[in-house]
């Protein structure tokens, strides 16, 4: 049965493949946006900083516990998102003793609201992505704040803060541009095509070369402090493991899509 031709205008259903530049106006749009924002912020830092990434949190953690909801599990979200805005805590006030009373909180209250469950399935597969997700979103995004607020616990100026975090970003984003540029314009061969069809061996060479370019501009932009072949060093690894974060990230989706044509 061919399926049913969409309205124009009408949003893409949900799993088609995006129209022809939709993501290249999305990037450009969004950057607009994110990238002042994300530049002032840093640069105020505190607060206001910890604010901003606590927004990106509560958003990462509702899609990522959403798509797990897609998978038949049953994620406790508020719970985990609580959760996830409390290791931003800690992270923003680390001589604290929370850290260890959060965690242990979280699994025990994990653990009681899973047994309110019992009766249905997968419930142990459930509180395991509860968990995950806190630390996969959570801890992992944790990181901006520590690195905003490095320079109080080594002795540097607090403004440095930001361009740490700055460099952080841009490497990043100088990973997924180029991946994303390469790929568009010569990617062939798609050894991960069940995780993530889109995705190809030029486009995932291209974002670790433009990785480490970025590293060694930003070192002559605003990053003076890395020694001479320290953007090699942080190219390489921010290349190898955004990109297998981006592949974990496809995990999910692929699976059900998977199983959806099995059925």
């Amino acid at each position: 049965m061919r399926p049913a031709e969409q309205a124009p205008g009408a949003e893409p259903a949900a799993g088609a493949p995006k129209p022809p530049g939709w993501s290249l106006r999305w990037r450009v749009a969004s950057g607009l946006v994110f990238v002042p924002l994300l530049i002032l912020l840093a640069r105020a830092g505190g607060l206001a900083f910890a604010g901003f990434v606590a927004l990106q949190v509560t958003l990462g953690l509702t899609e990522f516990y959403r798509m797990m909801r897609g998978k038949g599990l049953e994620p406790h979200m508020r719970l985990g998102i609580l959760a996830g805005l409390g290791v931003l805590w800690t992270a923003l006030h680390p001589h604290g003793s929370q850290g260890g009373l959060l965690a242990t909180a979280l699994l025990l209250l994990v653990l009681g609201l899973s047994l309110r469950r019992a009766p249905r399935p997968r419930q142990v597969e459930s509180m395991a992505v509860t968990l995950f997700g806190v630390l996969y979103v959570g801890w992992l995004s944790a990181h901006l704040v520590l690195l905003r607020e490095l320079p109080w616990r080594a002795g540097y100026e607090y403004s440095a803060g930001a361009s740490y975090v700055l460099l952080a970003f841009f490497v990043t984003w100088s990973c997924d541009t180029g991946a994303y540029a390469v790929g568009r314009t010569f990617g062939r061969r798609r050894p991960w095509a069940l995780i993530s069809p889109r995705k190809s061996l030029e486009g995932s060479i291209g974002g670790l070369f433009a990785s480490v370019a970025g590293a060694f501009v930003a070192r002559a932009w605003f990053a003076p402090y890395l020694a001479p072949w320290d953007p090699l060093a942080l190219g390489l690894l921010v290349g190898v493991f955004a990109q297998v974060g981006d592949l974990v990230e496809s995990l999910p989706l692929a699976h059900r899509t998977c199983c959806s044509h099995s059925s």
